[in-house]
């Protein structure tokens, strides 16, 4: 078994065939699809029931959150590779065996990412990620300035997975992913191959921290940045460049804030990275922050 990919899901019963339709109109059968039900109250065990084979299994679990749900996933993968998919995201054909090709050429690195597409249901419409066109070898560096991987396009070989696992903190949530691969990326060369391979449904549902959510999305920041500075490993990747890290991070928390009304707080995180780094001020992100607040 080549790839085991591992789809965490809570309360997608509605969603989640279209994702495991994409899985199976793979070109190539060398996988295993892992489907971790998180505790859903909807009818997901009954939608996923009639495609449940030898390859593909269902484990329904208490309700963990994410992280937990794909670390359940990793610990039954039988896979040389393990990959986390959405459960309301898409494969595109190529997936499975793009990585094969590329992790046989490459003599089975550790960890490798590909190109995805993002896809809006409000206007029908695709838009390439954030890679550069032509972008191979990514830099591990790069992910100092952000977060620009999607969880379906990592693909992580088991053995590594299982000494790395996700953040299982809740207040962690939603950037559980970012900080894993910060971990990785400091103690593991990541392979990057230009080829789309997956899509990003951008849809109503999709999970967002709305206004009601303003604590959970100000403890969510402040967990992933107080993580990131105290893992030894992960400050001395980042080196030089943690202030300039904690700067980017409030940065885009206070944008996030102003741009939903809580200008109070937005201040308060602008201030913040600009005492980090006095190079906010260069940054666009600090520009779109004061223009929600003055207007």
């Amino acid at each position: 078994m080549f790839l085991s990919i591992v789809i965490p899901t809570y309360n997608r019963a509605h969603l989640i065939e279209d994702t495991l339709k994409s899985v199976l109109g793979q070109s190539s059968p060398d996988y295993e699809v892992l489907i971790i039900d998180d505790g859903s109250t909807d009818n997901t065990s009954e939608v996923v029931s009639s495609y449940l084979s030898d390859n593909i299994h269902y484990y329904r679990i208490e309700n963990s959150e994410r992280g937990a749900a794909r670390n359940f996933g990793s610990s039954k993968a039988r896979g040389t590779y393990i990959n986390w998919l959405d459960s309301d995201d898409l494969l595109l054909p190529n997936h499975v065996s793009q990585i094969k090709q590329s992790a046989i050429e490459n003599e089975f690195p550790d960890v490798l990412v590909f190109d995805y597409k993002n896809y809006f249901t409000s206007t029908q419409s695709y838009s390439k990620s954030h890679t550069q066109p032509g972008q191979i070898n990514i830099s591990n560096k790069q992910l100092i300035k952000g977060n620009f991987f999607s969880c379906n396009a990592v693909v992580v070989k088991t053995s590594v997975a299982l000494n790395n696992p996700f953040n299982e903190n809740r207040q962690l949530s939603a950037s559980e992913d970012y900080e894993l691969w910060l971990r990785l990326a400091s103690n593991h060369q990541i392979l990057g191959v230009n080829v789309v391979t997956s899509v990003i449904v951008h849809h109503p549902e999709r999970s967002v921290l709305t206004m009601k959510q303003l604590d959970q999305l100000e403890i969510r920041f402040n967990t992933f940045i107080d993580s990131i500075s105290t893992n030894k490993d992960v400050t001395q990747f980042i080196g030089d460049k943690l202030a300039y890290f904690r700067m980017r991070n409030f940065l885009i928390l206070a944008v996030d804030l102003a741009s939903k009304g809580h200008r109070h707080k937005a201040r308060k995180y602008l201030f913040k990275a600009f005492k980090n780094s006095k190079q906010a001020v260069l940054q666009r992100v600090f520009w779109a922050t004061l223009k929600h607040l003055l207007f």
